[in-house]
């Protein structure tokens, strides 16, 4: 009996697979195990990059999925001296050791860390103008450079706070009371600036988030905003902002709006308030000698949004809170004790020069919401907490920051 040849190799799969229509692309997988194979990657930030470059597919669901992982993640911390910098881990189960990152090495000033941006403003002697540069907060790439809405040289210094939203770059103008917007990302290179006036008798913006697609900031006297910036007709008529009244919160006069200023804080559902009560000066000596105010309270209060009144805080659950003074940066954790978080607490993160890692020390300094017995005296940080000083100069000597993937920016 004669043997057959065999059959090669291609044809017995072939002979084996189901047809064509019944195969499934592996970077189609269900949403329900792409999530459980997610969820497994976090904190990881290497493995989540990994996650999100390994296709489109995988990219839009992490896209998706950010605002849930975030949340899980701590922020990074963007360490700087003269132009050389690195990424540090709060735990080595976010990154496993210090990442190098290299700075635009140019005279700035930072206006804020913003959704995985640095925003710098940069004053152009030669041509007696200002620009606004944002970079990416992980490579030092610029994203941007731009003219500013008015570009003289003796007014950039009154632009003091900026924010990045999900559609929109807006830029603060304390000395005239307005603030520009820029539609951000964007491939015109072409488009400008519009500008729109702050509700009058308002105070001067010191913070913005998104709250579930609401576009909400809190001026320097507890005042909440919801900003409406859109692309629109120019015969159009709207309302760019609106103040929203509320109540609840302490009286302007006690909380510390020099430096730190209010923040808000998006806590899961929860929209939360930050704010450092100060006490009064106290004058001696027959008024020769004041003692500056000093902090006696981190005060955090949540939102209630029915009834548009804060309500004070002294416990905040399962989050953690992380907050810093050169980037503005104010954000919230939840679930990651086992990097090392402490929940229910307010994390400060200090000058360089007072916490460093190579001392043994952390950089920053933990408070529970409500505390009242903060340092004082010689070896309190208060005053590397909440005066930014030259930490606002260009690089900053510490600021948290999140890799820009975690944001459709």
């Amino acid at each position: 009996m004669a043997m057959e040849s065999p059959k090669p190799v291609d044809k017995i799969v072939a002979a084996t697979l189901p047809p064509a229509s019944e195969l499934r692309d592996w970077s189609h997988l269900p949403d329900l195990v792409t999530s459980d194979v997610l969820s497994r990657l976090v904190p990881c930030l290497r493995s989540l990059s990994a996650f999100a470059a390994t296709c489109r597919p995988c990219r839009r669901f992490f896209v998706a999925s950010a605002s849930t992982i975030l949340p899980r993640i701590q922020p990074l911390i963007l360490q700087a001296q003269n132009f050389s910098s690195r990424l540090l881990g709060f735990s080595p189960l976010v990154i496993s050791e210090p990442i190098p990152v290299r700075l635009p090495a140019f005279r700035a000033t930072l206006l804020s860390a913003s959704c995985g941006h640095l925003i710098l403003l940069v004053e152009l002697r030669d041509a007696r103008r200002g620009t606004l540069v944002v970079t990416d907060a992980l490579t030092g790439v610029e994203r941007l450079a731009m003219p500013l809405p008015r570009g003289e040289l003796h007014g950039y210094n009154y632009y003091h706070y900026t924010s990045v939203t999900p559609t929109h770059l807006l830029l603060f103008d304390n000395r005239r009371h307005e603030f520009a917007a820029l539609r951000f990302p964007t491939k015109q290179p072409d488009q400008e600036w519009t500008q729109h006036p702050l509700p009058r008798g308002a105070g001067s913006v010191s913070s913005v988030v998104d709250f579930h697609g609401r576009v909400l900031g809190v001026t320097d006297q507890a005042e909440l905003l919801e900003f409406r910036v859109r692309i629109i007709h120019p015969r159009d008529q709207y309302e760019p902002v609106q103040l929203l009244p509320t109540t609840g919160h302490p009286d302007g006069a006690a909380i510390e709006r020099s430096e730190f200023g209010p923040r808000l804080v998006v806590a899961g559902e929860r929209l939360l308030l930050l704010l450092l009560l100060m006490t009064d000066e106290v004058t001696r000596g027959g008024g020769l000698s004041t003692l500056p105010a000093e902090v006696k309270k981190v005060s955090v209060h949540a939102l209630d949004m029915a009834a548009m009144r804060w309500e004070e805080l002294d416990d905040v659950g399962e989050y953690s809170l992380f907050v810093d003074c050169p980037g503005r940066t104010a954000v919230a954790c939840a679930g990651t004790a086992g990097c090392g978080v402490v929940a229910n607490r307010v994390y400060f993160l200090v000058s360089k020069s007072y916490y460093c890692f190579e001392h043994r020390q952390p950089p920053f300094q933990a408070f529970p919401p409500g505390s009242d017995g903060v340092p004082r005296g010689w070896d309190s940080p208060w005053h590397k907490l909440i005066e930014a000083g030259d930490d606002c100069e260009w690089p900053p000597s510490q600021t948290w920051v999140y890799p820009r993937l975690f944001y459709r920016s």
